[in-house]
């Protein structure tokens, strides 16, 4: 009964260094707590990671320097988006990911566009807004081709997500899956180039 209450209370204890605290204190005489206490914090690293404790004789015979808790927080993340000089990326964005990091961004810019044109609409100045638009060829042909490459691309790349998501086309075994690599590179140099096309003929009108 007392592992039993013990592994409740453990349970309730969140992430933080207080409650662990807390629950060393109460909990850390027996092995049982000794075992699952290490685990608390989460993601970040024990106070007694490498130190002396009751379950380890720590890492000091190996040369753990005394500030090693430090470094460790400041070790980058493998694999890392960044690379430690914070400028540059370890790895080369494909273009499949272009293409989807795209088709939400286009999702952002059409939600933040669309709210827009509703305050203006409700304020009653959307219609002289337009006019100006439609008047100034400098900006209305970018802007157009903007709102339609945005609704044309974000749809297409909208279409090719459900039609991942939902419909079994092709085998990975086969290398014929619509999420062979080849496939999704040739699927997102289409959706990239098409909207473009079509903004480019709906601007000019």
């Amino acid at each position: 009964e007392f592992f039993s209450n013990s592994e409740k209370m453990l349970q309730a204890v969140v992430k933080s260094r207080a409650a662990s605290t807390v629950a060393q204190k109460f909990l850390g005489a027996t092995p049982f707590a000794a075992q699952q206490l290490r685990f608390i914090g989460g993601d970040k690293v024990p106070e007694f990671w490498g130190k002396p404790s009751s379950y380890t004789e720590g890492t000091q015979f190996l040369g753990t320097p005394k500030n090693h808790l430090d470094l460790i927080q400041k070790r980058p993340l493998s694999p890392d988006v960044i690379e430690i000089d914070g400028k540059s990326t370890h790895y080369q964005f494909p273009i499949g990911a272009i293409s989807s990091i795209a088709n939400r961004a286009t999702g952002v810019a059409l939600s933040v566009g669309f709210a827009g044109a509703g305050y203006f609409s409700l304020t009653g100045s959307l219609p002289s807004i337009l006019n100006y638009v439609a008047g100034s060829w400098v900006i209305g042909f970018p802007l157009k081709f903007l709102v339609v490459y945005s609704l044309s691309y974000h749809y297409l790349g909208g279409l090719r997500h459900f039609i991942w998501d939902h419909y079994k086309i092709g085998n990975n075994a086969d290398k014929d899956s619509l999420l062979e690599l080849n496939v999704v590179e040739a699927s997102s140099k289409a959706i990239l180039a098409a909207p473009a096309a079509i903004a480019f003929i709906c601007a000019l009108l």
